[in-house]
């Protein structure tokens, strides 16, 4: 009857110590468990993590491409004749810094990324080639950038140089139209001397001519004009010359079909010129009066 009981005792005993060492094992499998999905949490939240910065970053490229396309259109238009103007330069150099400004970004966002996945302690191999992937595709938009900006300065060392062939082209230009318009001048201008007889002998404009002993004797002009006697009409803007005095009388020899004396006054006349340019074929303009 004791060795009953011993046994049974014995047995409950064992059965105590086999359920302990079960529940020990459970609970140890329990946070097994929990550490296993808390592992595959945090693998999957840094997966989802990794997949959203990369599309932010292939968001961020694409709005590159705008202002590409703003660049690029600035320039075809410019080398098929355009010219520059300066918001079309303001624009295009704005254009181009943010364009830089852009790449620099994307790839600080790419290290940053690349760092996480390469110090993950679960590697991905389809994440690893999506940011591969990735940093190409930033080397490729920064080389057309790179492009863009040499195609840009070549254009305005082009310009520069076209803007100093047309500051000189207009300073020539200039040059030529003030020659132009002093030959001009030249050409429609007239030297006019008007006065009586005393004062025309006076001035040696008018000598005396033929006669014998006194007799007979007369005037005319001497060919010695001094220049700084006469005065200069431009017939381009003036054609009407007044006369003040009686009697006029034009002594030099322009066409008599050129011009016509009319009164005004008793005392005032005007010389019209009618054609100037027969009249301007004698360039200098002598006038008597009483």
């Amino acid at each position: 009857m004791k060795k009953v009981l011993l046994l049974t005792v014995l047995a409950v005993l064992a059965c105590s110590i086999a359920g302990y060492r079960l529940q020990k094992r459970y609970e140890v499998s329990q946070r097994q468990c929990a550490t296993a999905q808390a592992s595959r949490d945090s693998v999957v939240t840094r997966f989802d993590q990794a997949v959203a910065s990369i599309a932010e970053i292939q968001d961020s490229l694409d709005t590159l491409l705008p202002s590409e396309k703003r660049v690029l259109d600035i320039t075809y238009e410019i080398e098929h004749g355009s010219r520059m103007t300066k918001p079309m330069n303001e624009q295009m150099l704005q254009s181009i810094s943010d364009l830089k400004k852009g790449i620099q970004a994307g790839r600080q966002m790419v290290d940053r990324l690349e760092r996480k996945v390469r110090d993950g302690d679960v590697k991905v191999a389809g994440l690893e080639q999506m940011v591969g992937s990735l940093r190409r595709r930033l080397v490729d938009r920064e080389a057309l950038i790179s492009a863009l900006s040499a195609r840009v300065d070549s254009l305005q060392g082009h310009i520069v140089v076209l803007q100093a062939d047309l500051a000189t082209g207009v300073k020539v230009i200039e040059e030529q139209s003030v020659e132009i318009a002093a030959k001009q001048r030249e050409i429609s201008t007239v030297s006019c001397l008007i006065g009586t007889k005393k004062r025309l002998k006076g001035l040696g404009v008018l000598q005396d001519a033929g006669g014998f002993l006194g007799l007979r004797k007369g005037i005319k002009l001497s060919r010695e004009f001094p220049a700084e006697c006469f005065n200069a009409v431009d017939l381009d803007q003036d054609r009407v010359i007044p006369v003040r005095g009686k009697d006029p009388e034009v002594l030099t020899d322009q066409s008599r079909s050129s011009y016509e004396l009319v009164s005004v006054t008793k005392d005032q006349f005007e010389l019209r010129v009618t054609d100037p340019t027969e009249f301007r074929k004698v360039r200098y303009l002598v006038i008597r009066v009483g």
